[in-house]
């Protein structure tokens, strides 16, 4: 008798411990992920975070069959919560060495271009190469990367005091216009529709060509182990691409 108990407690031991550690089997939870509010990607709308980035990451969770629950906060913010385990992951994201180090990445969601935008009576030109712009000042968003290159690039003009770091881009474009720098640093798309957004159409252009062009995508929690979940959401992804969801969603928000 005591030999079967021992034998049912070990085994009653290990469905207990194999329950808790699975996060996959149990009872099911709410994921929380985060980014900033960057038009036309991700936006609240009457308090409802709306947006193309929000699109595709709340249909690929609901082929997951697994609820999913958006902030959107100052960049810096949201990215500090992630890295540190906060919440599970974040979306909007450049893949770079030290994020890589905390969260797991996704298969890319999108791809974005970074552009370069001045005044409208600017008489700036660029042609492609930085070493132009070396003697210029520049507005971008803290925390928030453009690109291994031109991340380089800011961070050796960061050197002598020549960029601005603010919180999103409503601020960069009004520094812009007040002259405080000479170029604002952005999604190409983004940009623009914040431009129109803050009636300031004919007021700021978009320099040729962009300076990067990077993929996108969504992070998942090193810390929380969702390494398997990362696993689901890019089959979901996939599915969303194949039967044309993903380029139905993106198409409703470009002009």
């Amino acid at each position: 008798m005591l030999e079967i108990f021992i034998k049912r407690s070990l085994v009653t031991l290990f469905l207990c411990m194999f329950l808790l550690f699975v996060p996959s089997i149990g009872v099911a939870r709410e994921y929380t992920f985060v980014s900033l509010e960057y038009l036309p990607y991700s936006i609240y709308e009457d308090g409802v975070p709306v947006g193309s980035d929000i699109e595709i990451l709340e249909e690929c969770f609901r082929r997951m069959n697994i609820d999913v629950n958006i902030l959107l906060l100052p960049w810096k913010r949201a990215l500090q919560m992630a890295m540190l385990g906060h919440v599970d992951g974040i979306f909007g994201a450049v893949k770079i060495p030290e994020r890589m180090e905390k969260m797991y990445y996704s298969d890319p969601v999108r791809v974005e271009q970074i552009s370069l935008f001045v005044r409208q009576d600017s008489k700036l030109d660029f042609n492609g190469d930085l070493e132009k712009l070396q003697n210029l000042s520049f507005g971008v968003i803290r925390d928030f990367s453009y690109g291994s290159k031109f991340d380089e690039f800011l961070a050796e003009a960061s050197k002598t005091g020549r960029v601005e770091r603010v919180v999103d881009t409503e601020m960069n474009l009004a520094k812009l216009i007040k002259g405080r720098f000479n170029i604002l640093v952005g999604d190409h798309f983004s940009t623009l529709h914040t431009i129109r957004n803050e009636g300031l159409k004919g007021k700021v252009r978009s320099l040729d060509p962009p300076v990067a062009e990077n993929n996108i995508y969504i992070t998942f929690s090193k810390k929380r182990r969702l390494a398997y979940l990362r696993d689901r959401f890019n089959v979901a992804l996939k599915s969303v691409r194949a039967d044309g969801t993903w380029e139905r969603i993106m198409k409703k928000y470009v002009d």
